[in-house]
């Protein structure tokens, strides 16, 4: 045994079996390695989004979600393929069911066929519904909160009226309001307009899925200081002159409108307008200036017309024959037409514009009544009527109509006032 130990020959085929003994692990442990690196992995694709076939034109589907997980697992180039190409497609084939309630698998397709592909969910459960369209009046949804203090909303206007609305029939049967909602800062004084988005909801304020068209409309809201009508009437104050009966007095203005803090104005019932009887003389009419009452801020009419039955004081004996022969000589009164007279208006500001709601167009008819000679030169162009709107504001005013003209003349209008919508250019 010594001898074999020490020939050389022996210690190089000990050193050659060690030598190929340690080869033989260290190459089975790379393997191994190797086989772990290439081994199966497990990974999850998330929020992966579902594409839906199905004839869109005329069918609505729900219940399919929007995206989905998919669990892959298999060899790791392979998995870390798929995470980094994404060339894979996740969908749901409804081509071929009808309408109604179906529990559908969720596909897939472009993955490796080495790779096991699981969807999260499998199936899903959807309702197929005929698509519909119908018109819906819309509303206007407005928090009056945001206006300034003693201001109202007057009226609202929106173009268009009417909006189409396309979705499954059971949502479309299920709408109750479909509102345009008005957006603003605190303490709106002005008359405004905006584009407001349009908003559908069920009886339960929900939000409803569906396509609006369009899906924004033009909101028109007319804003202006607290006011209200009240009637006109007319109390007599001082006495008569002697000889002057005055039997009525009356106007064609019935109502004024008050402009000012609710609380004062809901107090106010009528609107009182002392006329002094003292310096009426003859029966016609004639301009009494309207007084402001306490806490109210403006009127609608700065003055109204009063016409008075009067039976005026007999002249002195020695003036009757005098008198006899005047009437003798202005009996013989006359009267001139004149049709499609147009009322101007006087006094607008110039960051304001104004439209006749009455009379039609701003046209009226007038009759000048006279003697002959007082009517011979009387033409369509040697008078004026008109409206003086220096003090009107935004908004609807009544005013009175008047005429300048030759003297001499009386004249008589088919309307006494106007009324006009006041805005601003």
């Amino acid at each position: 045994m010594d001898k074999m130990m020490d020939n050389p020959w022996f210690l190089r085929i000990i050193a050659l079996t060690l030598a190929i003994l340690l080869f033989v692990s260290v190459k089975s442990e790379m393997e191994k390695d190797n086989m772990n690196t290439s081994g199966t992995t497990v990974d999850v694709l998330r929020d992966v989004p579902v594409e839906v076939y199905y004839d869109d034109d005329s069918l609505v589907v729900t219940g399919v979600p929007e995206t989905v997980n998919v669990n892959i697992e298999g060899p790791s180039p392979l998995v870390l393929s798929s995470k980094v190409m994404k060339d894979y497609k996740v969908f749901v084939d409804l081509r071929d069911l009808s309408i109604g309630k179906h529990r559908v698998a969720v596909s897939n397709e472009n993955f490796s066929e080495k790779l096991k592909v699981r969807t999260d969910p499998l199936y899903v459960d959807v309702v197929i519904e005929e698509r519909i369209s119908e018109e819906f009046n819309v509303e206007i949804d407005m928090n009056e909160g945001l206006l300034a203090e003693n201001y109202v909303v007057k009226s609202y206007d929106v173009e268009p009226k009417k909006v189409t609305i396309t979705g499954a029939k059971s949502i479309i049967e299920s709408i109750d309001y479909v509102k345009a909602t008005i957006v603003g800062d605190q303490g709106i004084s002005k008359s405004f307009e905006q584009d407001a988005n349009v908003r559908v909801l069920d009886a339960d304020l929900n939000k409803l899925d569906v396509s609006v068209e369009p899906k924004t409309v033009q909101v028109k809201v007319k804003v202006e200081e607290y006011s209200k009508d009240v009637p006109v009437v007319l109390l007599k104050q001082g006495t008569p002159k002697e000889g002057v009966t005055i039997n009525g007095l009356s106007t064609n203005v019935e109502t004024v409108r008050l402009y000012g803090p609710r609380p004062v104005l809901d107090k106010i019932e009528q609107l009182n307008v002392d006329v002094d009887v003292s310096k009426i003389e003859d029966a016609g009419s004639f301009d009494v200036k309207l007084v402001v009452p306490e806490g109210v801020t403006k009127l609608s009419l700065d003055k109204i017309k009063i016409i008075g039955d009067v039976i005026p004081a007999p002249p002195p004996p020695e003036q009757q024959g005098e008198e006899e022969e005047e009437k003798d000589v202005t009996s013989g009164v006359t009267e001139k037409s004149f049709e499609q007279v147009t009322i101007a208006v006087k006094g607008l500001p110039e960051q304001l514009q104004s439209n006749f709601n009455t009379p039609v167009d701003g046209v009226i008819s007038v009759v000048a009544k006279g003697t002959p000679e007082a009517l011979e030169n009387v033409q369509s162009d040697n008078f004026s009527v008109y409206v003086d709107a220096q003090n009107s504001e935004v908004g609807e005013v009544a005013l009175p109509i008047q005429i300048d003209g030759p003297a001499g003349v009386e004249w008589v209008t088919s309307e006494t006032e106007a009324k006009l919508t006041i805005k601003e250019a």
